[in-house]
C-alpha cells in the first residue's frame, strides 16, 4: 500500500509543479478627485460646478502558465470602476467585465501575441508626455485633447517584440467582422520606441480602413513622443490626424472633443454650420486635417512632485482649406505629493482656451477645472 501512494506521489509531482507555475494576481487603480468646473456639456450657462469625479479607476486579474521551454500562457481581464457611482467616465462600458484590454495569449522569447480587446501603442505604450494622476475623461486637467484617439479596438490581434537593445516594437491589427456592404472597415497600427537610459522615443501610428460612409477613404493619425525622465522630466509630443466624414468631427474625433450626449456639446453642431454643409456631421467625404503639440515639465521635491503641461491646437484644415480660429491652447498646472509606492495624494489646475466661440456654444471660449483627490494601486 505505501509503495502504490509513493508511486502515485511521484507520478503527480509534474502536474504539482505544473500547477505551481501557474500565477494568478488581481490589480487596480482607484482614482477619485472632488473639485470645481466651469465646462461645456451638461451646464449651459457655464455655471461653477462642484463634482466628485471618478478618473478612470479600474481593476483586472491578469495570469500566467510556464508551458516549458520558456513559453508562457497570458491572460487579462480588466474592467472599469465607477467609483463615484456614476458610469460618466467609462461610458456605456462602465462596470462591464471586460471593458478595457481583455485578452489570451502567448508569451515567449519571440515576444508576445495577444487576441481580443486590445490598446493601440498609442494607448498602451505612449501618453508620457500626459502624466497626471487625475485622468479624468474630460481631459482639462490632462492632455486629454491630444490623446483623444487613443483607444482600444475589438477583434484584435496585436503583437510585442522583447526589448532589443532598448528598442521594442509592436504591431496591431483589428478585424471588421461585419463587412457591410462589401466593405472593410478594418483598423491597423504599428508602434515602436527605443530608451537609452533616462532618455527615450516612441511613436505610434493608426490608420482606419474605408473610415467614411462611401467607404473609400481612409483615416489615420500618428504621434510622436520623447524627452528624458528622471527626477527632472521634460517630453514633448507632437500629433497629426486626418479624419473623413461624421468621424471627422463626431465623438472623440472632434477635434473639440466635445461628442454629443452627455459630455457636452454645440461644438460638433456648429462646425458643420460653419462649414455650410447639412445636417450636424461633415460631407460624407469631407476631410479634416489637424495637428498638435505638447510638452509637460516636472522636477521630483522629496515627495512633492509638481509639473506644468503646455498643449496647443493648430488651426485644422477642411479638404486643404485653412478652418480659421479653429486651434486650442491648454495649460495645467498642479503637483503630486507621493504618501507611498501605491499611494499619492495629487492637486491641479487646467485651463483650454479655444481661438472662437464660434466652434463651442456661440458664447464661450474657455473650459477649466480644478481638482484635487488620491489615487491607490493595487
Amino acid at each position: 500500500m505505501k509503495k502504490t501512494m509513493l508511486a502515485l506521489a511521484i507520478a503527480a509531482l509534474p502536474m504539482v509543479a505544473a500547477a505551481q507555475t501557474s500565477q494568478v494576481t488581481m490589480y487596480g487603480i482607484l482614482d477619485v478627485g472632488v473639485g470645481a468646473a466651469k465646462m461645456f456639456g451638461n451646464n449651459p450657462d457655464m455655471k461653477t460646478v462642484t463634482r466628485v469625479d471618478d478618473n478612470l479607476s479600474r481593476w483586472g486579474v491578469r495570469g500566467s502558465e510556464s508551458l516549458g521551454n520558456g513559453l508562457n500562457a497570458i491572460f487579462q481581464i480588466e474592467s472599469w470602476i465607477s467609483a463615484d457611482g456614476t458610469t460618466l467616465n467609462g461610458g456605456s462600458r462602465a462596470g462591464q467585465i471586460g471593458g478595457r484590454d481583455t485578452f489570451l495569449g502567448l508569451q515567449g522569447g519571440f515576444g508576445k501575441v495577444r487576441l481580443g480587446r486590445l490598446s493601440n501603442y498609442q494607448n498602451s505604450d505612449m501618453e508620457t508626455v500626459t502624466p497626471w494622476a487625475g485622468q479624468l475623461g474630460i481631459g482639462i486637467d490632462t492632455l486629454g485633447m491630444i490623446t483623444r484617439f487613443d483607444t482600444r479596438f475589438n477583434n484584435a490581434v496585436r503583437y510585442d517584440s522583447p526589448n532589443l537593445g532598448g528598442f521594442d516594437l509592436s504591431l496591431l491589427y483589428s478585424f471588421d467582422e461585419v463587412r457591410a456592404n462589401g466593405d472593410n472597415r478594418a483598423a491597423w497600427g504599428i508602434g515602436a520606441g527605443y530608451t537609452l537610459q533616462n532618455l527615450f522615443v516612441k511613436a505610434g501610428y493608426t490608420q482606419y480602413q474605408q473610415q467614411n460612409g462611401s467607404g473609400n477613404k481612409d483615416g489615420n493619425y500618428w504621434r510622436i513622443e520623447g524627452g528624458y525622465d528622471s527626477t527632472l522630466t521634460v517630453i514633448g509630443a507632437f500629433q497629426q490626424s486626418t479624419q473623413y466624414g461624421a468621424s471627422a468631427t463626431g465623438g472623440t474625433n472632434n477635434i473639440w472633443m466635445r461628442p454629443t450626449g452627455s459630455w457636452g456639446a454645440g461644438g460638433v453642431g456648429n462646425i458643420g454650420t460653419q462649414l455650410g454643409t447639412s445636417g450636424i456631421f461633415f460631407g460624407d467625404n469631407d476631410k479634416m486635417k489637424t495637428q498638435e503639440a505638447a510638452i509637460t515639465a516636472s522636477y521630483q521635491i522629496g515627495n512633492f512632485v509638481p509639473r506644468a503641461s503646455f498643449g496647443w491646437g493648430f488651426d485644422a484644415k477642411v479638404n486643404g482649406k485653412k478652418l480659421n480660429d479653429s486651434g486650442y491652447q491648454q495649460f495645467i498646472v498642479g503637483t503630486d505629493y507621493v504618501l507611498s509606492k501605491r499611494s499619492k495624494l495629487f492637486a491641479a489646475f487646467g485651463y483650454i482656451c479655444y481661438d472662437s466661440s464660434r466652434f463651442t456654444d456661440g458664447r464661450h471660449d474657455n473650459e477649466q477645472l480644478f481638482q484635487i483627490g488620491m489615487l491607490h494601486s493595487f
